[in-house]
C-alpha cells in the first residue's frame, strides 16, 4: 500500500513538471520592445515618462503596436550621426554616442550617401528635395523646425543638424497628406511636431501600413500632430529610447549610414 501511494505521488510530480509547447508559437523574429514603466500618475493619456524631457507611448494598430517617443527639445540636444563608410545598426549608433533616444533617418543609396539633403554638425551633404517631402532641422539655438518642402523650399539657411524625408504624411492643418495607395505594406518610420512644440519619433515595427495608410493613421491618431514626414522604412526602421525605468527598443534590421540621435544636455 505504501508503495502504491509512493508511485502515485511520483507520477503526479512528473506530470506537474511537464511543459507542453504552445501550439502556433511564432518562429519569426519580431522587434524587441523593452518593458515600459508605470504610467504617470498625473496623466491618463498613456504617456510614460522615461527621463526628463522624454516620454513614451504605444498606439494600438493591426499587428504590433505603433511606438511613439515624445521629446521636449528644451531638455535634450539633437545630433545627426553620419558615417557612410561604416554604417551601424541603430542600437550601435546609440552606443557610439551614448544617446538616450534615436530614430533612423531618411533614404540613402548603395554607397551610404543620402538621396536628399543631410546636415551633420553644420556639414552639408547631398541636395534638397524639390517640391516634395519635408525637412527636419535644428537651428543654432537648438530649436527644432519641420516643414513641407513643397510649401517652403529649402533656401540654404544654415542649420546645425538636418534630415529630409519623403513623403509628407500630415499637413499643418492636421490632414493626411499622402493618398496614393499602392498597397505595399512595410515597417514605417516618421518624425513629427505636435502643437505643443514637442518632437515625436514614431515607428510601426510590423509590416502593417502602406504609405497612404500610414499617412491616414497618423493624421487621425490622438497625438495632436501639427506636421509629420515619412522616414526610411522597411529594414531601416528603428526607434530606441532608454532609461533605467524601461523604454522601447526597435532596432533596425540593416546598418544605417546616418541616424537622428537625442543626447542629454
Amino acid at each position: 500500500m505504501l508503495l502504491c501511494f509512493f508511485l502515485y505521488g511520483l507520477i503526479f510530480l512528473l506530470t506537474a513538471c511537464t511543459v507542453t509547447p504552445t501550439p502556433g508559437t511564432p518562429t519569426t523574429i519580431v522587434p524587441t520592445l523593452m518593458p515600459t514603466p508605470t504610467p504617470d500618475a498625473s496623466t491618463s493619456s498613456g504617456w510614460r515618462t522615461l527621463r526628463t524631457g522624454i516620454a513614451f507611448r504605444q498606439l494600438e494598430a493591426p499587428g504590433l503596436p505603433v511606438q511613439v517617443v515624445r521629446i521636449d527639445p528644451a531638455h535634450v540636444r539633437f545630433v545627426v550621426g553620419y558615417d557612410p563608410t561604416s554604417p551601424l545598426t541603430l542600437s550601435a549608433w546609440v552606443a557610439r554616442y551614448g544617446a538616450v533616444a534615436a530614430i533612423n533617418g531618411g533614404f540613402f543609396d548603395q554607397q551610404g550617401e543620402p538621396v536628399a539633403l543631410l546636415i551633420s554638425n553644420q556639414q552639408v551633404f547631398g541636395y534638397s528635395y524639390v517640391d516634395q517631402g519635408g525637412m527636419f532641422a535644428i537651428d543654432e539655438q537648438g530649436k527644432p523646425h519641420l516643414w513641407s518642402l513643397a510649401d517652403q523650399p529649402y533656401d540654404g539657411t544654415p542649420f546645425v543638424q538636418a534630415i529630409q524625408g519623403w513623403p509628407l504624411l500630415v499637413r499643418t492643418n492636421g490632414e493626411a497628406a499622402y493618398t496614393d495607395d499602392d498597397g505595399q505594406r512595410a515597417r514605417r518610420s516618421a518624425i513629427a511636431l505636435d502643437r505643443n512644440g514637442y518632437v515625436l519619433l514614431i515607428v510601426a515595427p510590423g509590416a502593417t501600413f502602406s504609405l497612404a495608410e500610414w499617412s491616414q493613421f497618423l493624421a487621425s491618431a490622438d497625438l495632436d500632430i501639427e506636421i509629420a514626414v515619412n522616414l526610411d522604412g522597411g529594414s531601416s526602421s528603428g526607434l530606441i529610447a532608454q532609461s533605467d525605468q524601461g523604454g522601447v527598443r526597435v532596432d533596425s534590421f540593416t546598418p544605417l549610414p546616418f541616424a537622428l540621435l537625442i543626447l542629454e544636455l
